[in-house]
């Protein structure tokens, strides 16, 4: 590079670092090309700029993949942009078509939930900041004091101005982060006014705050299989959760801080914002909350083994009263059986006794509530038709 002055006067009009270092890259990866400085294009006209860019973009496509070829073509345009140029270049080349990567690793709730068991508690601030789908640039600078809410069971709308696209991202506090940033800004150095605050002062950086990220992540033992997890993770989680459920693309980028045209931005309101922010949060909660059914459901539950336990102690004392009966009745036959001895003499008694069994057989016999039962068959035939006839036999005799 030849002079850095108008390079240095473009890349300080970008508020992100890491969005001034890879244009940077990208401008160093086009001179390498063109062998002159970039400044020294600043004479020719869109026609001549736009066959540059073409002729680059094949360059690239040689030995690189497409989005890494859209992001390296950019860094010229937007540069030249800058300066007042609008190259003419082909549409029909694609240079801004996007492909569906592979490099990065696919986030999932249940990844979240497992780093969240794991994290302290500034490190759950992180990760609930993280699945707002906020850029990481914008997370570091968030202040304090927009998030210093009154805990609701409904959730909060943040208004948090962003710096790459310069539009003003409607972000929702749900209850469960609400309950986290009230213990968390306690602790605060309140004379910084940043939420995620740096030793030395100020915000912390970006490349700070992702190496918390990726040491959370190691420390509940998430294997990426050796693609990239970085905070963009996040902001995809967010965005693939909305379709999924349904949420307009507009209201999604508008909740995460994603341009949306002027056109579409004059008819949303906030009602139905907050109505695709409650499903987005049921999906993406870390904890689950009991609800109102939970509460009816455990009551109903917590009845139901009370009624089970009055049974089973109604069926013990209703095992322990017929067992009282039983001796209380064998005993008043005894009694009786004694009185009967006494008064009428053994013998006759015990054909009594004898009758009284047959009646219990017979009556057994016809109900089908007891069981057959032998031992009672075995009694004396003083009753059956030999009997009788004996007995009558014995009685002439006499």
């Amino acid at each position: 590079m030849a002079d850095m002055s108008k390079v240095n006067d473009w890349l300080g009009a970008i508020p992100s670092p890491q969005t001034r270092k890879n244009y940077l890259n990208g401008i160093r990866r086009f001179e390498e090309f063109y062998q002159k400085p970039i400044e020294s294009l600043l004479e020719l006209d869109d026609m001549e700029l736009g066959h540059i860019i073409e002729k680059f973009y094949s360059y690239l496509k040689q030995n690189h993949p497409q989005n890494t070829c859209r992001n390296l073509v950019n860094c010229p345009i937007q540069y030249f942009k800058y300066f007042g140029k609008n190259p003419k270049y082909k549409k029909s080349l694609g240079i801004y078509t996007t492909t569906l990567t592979t490099r990065d690793h696919m986030l999932t709730v249940d990844e979240c939930r497992e780093m969240w068991k794991v994290a302290s508690l500034e490190e759950k601030v992180m990760v609930k900041t993280w699945m707002l789908g906020l850029r990481i640039g914008d997370a570091c600078k968030l202040e304090w004091q927009q998030f210093n809410l009154k805990t609701s069971e409904e959730p909060q709308e943040v208004l948090i101005s962003t710096h790459k696209e310069g539009i003003v991202a409607h972000v929702f506090i749900d209850p469960e982060f609400q309950e986290l940033l009230e213990k968390q800004i306690v602790n605060l150095d309140r004379s910084n006014k940043f939420l995620f605050q740096s030793e030395k002062g100020g915000h912390v950086k970006e490349k700070q705050l992702l190496r918390k990220l990726q040491s959370l992540k190691k420390k509940a033992g998430i294997d990426a299989k050796g693609k990239v997890f970085g905070w963009h993770l996040g902001r995809k989680l967010f965005l693939r959760t909305c379709a999924e459920l349904g949420i307009t693309s507009w209201n999604a980028q508008m909740m995460c801080g994603k341009a949306v045209d002027k056109s579409i931005a004059t008819y949303i309101n906030g009602v139905q914002l907050k109505n695709d922010a409650k499903k987005i949060h049921n999906v993406l909660k870390m904890e689950n909350q009991s609800n109102g059914n939970d509460k009816r459901v455990e009551n109903l539950e917590s009845a139901i083994r009370n009624l089970e336990n009055e049974n089973m102690a109604l069926k013990t004392r209703q095992d322990e009263l017929q067992k009282q009966h039983i001796i209380m009745k064998k005993s008043i036959r005894m009694q009786n059986m004694a009185i009967f001895e006494k008064a009428l003499g053994k013998k006759h008694v015990e054909r009594l006794e004898r009758a009284s069994i047959k009646e219990e057989v017979e009556r057994q016999r016809a109900t089908e509530d007891y069981p057959y039962m032998p031992s009672l068959l075995s009694v004396d035939d003083t009753y059956t038709e030999k009997g009788r006839k004996r007995e009558t036999r014995e009685n002439r005799e006499k």
